[in-house]
Formats: structure tokens, sequence, C-alpha cells
């Protein structure tokens, strides 16, 4: 169970996509609005055991903020079949309570003081489009186009629901993007993060395959 002091943030229903040359032009046909394009730096951190990314706990600082990515439910693994869902986490405060839980620690003042060990650093480009509400939903449908610096490009079709019970319904709506960008796959495509890891850092990769994390 999640601790009672601990604020939810919102669970994040996505799937990822190998983005074709015609991707923009099909989003915009669709009815899709470039809303911006960015480029930040992700640092992500662990024990020097792995315990948090084996656990499929995602600790990361993009440029000067902390977020944290985790399954719903404890136990369970954010990815299901060709998709995934997260809770994410921005307030600093509840991110150090969450990993503390995670790692059975009494919990510190600060991020900092839990002494983590960065294992991944890398730059992405991203051009993020956005879906108005369509067919009566309530959800904004957002695709980000991302293209690393270690030479990896991904697509990522999003939407961001508040409770577990709306999660099928915004399942729906990103398969159904996926569908009409013809990059609907059965099975999941891989990420910067595993992608990354699979260049830099073999042995981590290997551990988390076979946690079945990955």
């Amino acid at each position: 169970m999640q601790s009672p002091t601990l604020s939810s943030g919102p669970i994040e229903v996505e799937r990822k996509f190998v983005p074709g040359p015609q991707v923009e032009d099909e989003l915009l046909r669709l009815g899709a609005k470039l809303q911006n394009e960015l480029t930040f730096r992700d640092s992500y951190y662990d024990t020097p055991d792995c315990r948090l990314t084996l656990g499929d706990v995602w600790l990361r600082r993009r440029e000067d903020s902390w977020e944290l990515k985790y399954p719903p439910q404890r136990g369970t693994r954010g990815l299901n079949g060709a998709s995934t869902q997260y809770l994410e986490l921005s307030c600093e405060a509840d991110i150090t309570r969450r990993v503390s839980e995670e790692l059975n620690i009494p919990c510190p003042h600060s991020l900092d003081l839990l002494q983590l060990q960065e294992f991944a650093s890398f730059v992405t480009r991203r051009r993020r489009f956005e879906f108005p509400p369509r067919n009566g939903s309530k959800h904004k449908v957002v695709v980000d186009l991302d293209t690393a610096d270690f030479d990896f490009s991904v697509g990522e079709v999003e939407v961001l629901v508040k409770t577990q019970e709306e999660v099928k319904s915004a399942l729906m709506e990103v398969e159904e993007i996926c569908k009409q960008l013809g990059v609907l796959s059965d099975s999941p495509v891989p990420g910067k993060m595993s992608t990354f890891l699979k260049i830099n850092r073999a042995d981590h990769y290997k551990q988390l395959l076979e946690a079945h994390v990955l």
C-alpha cells in the first residue's frame, strides 16, 4: 500500500513507437498541433546495487528538477504488453519519501543525503504534438518525437490520467492514435533508457532483463 502521507501523482499511460520520416506530416493531418520544441538533459540515479531500477523505480533529474516514475501497484511492473503505466511524482519531498520507502531506510531531509549514484545521463531533443480531447473524451493525447544524443530516436504516445479506473480508456485512446499513425506494434518498442543501458551499461541492462523490468 502507498503511504498515506505521500501525495499521488498522475498515471502516465504510454506507448512507444519507431518514428518514420512522414510521422510529423501524419500527425498534422490527423489534427495534432506542434506545441513546443525543447532540449533537456536527463540524469538517472540509483544505489550501487541497482535496488531502485530493479524494482522498476526510476529517479531522474531533468535539468534542475527531480522526477520519479514507478508502477501504480507495488510488486508489479510498469511494462504491460506493449504499453507502460507509471505513477509520476515531481514534488521533491514526496519523491524523497517514496525512494526511502523503496530502500527501507529512514527518510532524510533531502534526496542529496541518500548519496545515490548517477548511472546514466543524456540529452534529448523533443518535438511535442498534442491532440485536443476527441469523441467525448476528457483526455489530451500527447505525442513526443525524441532524438537522443547517442544517435537514437523514438516516438511516444501518452495520456495522463488521475485514477486507475481511467487507465483502460486512456490505453484505448493511445492505441487508436498509434493505429491511425500506422505505428501500432504487438511487442514493446525500446525506449531511450533501455537503449542507453544496452549500449553503455551492459551488466545493468542484463540485470533488468533478468528481473523482467525491461
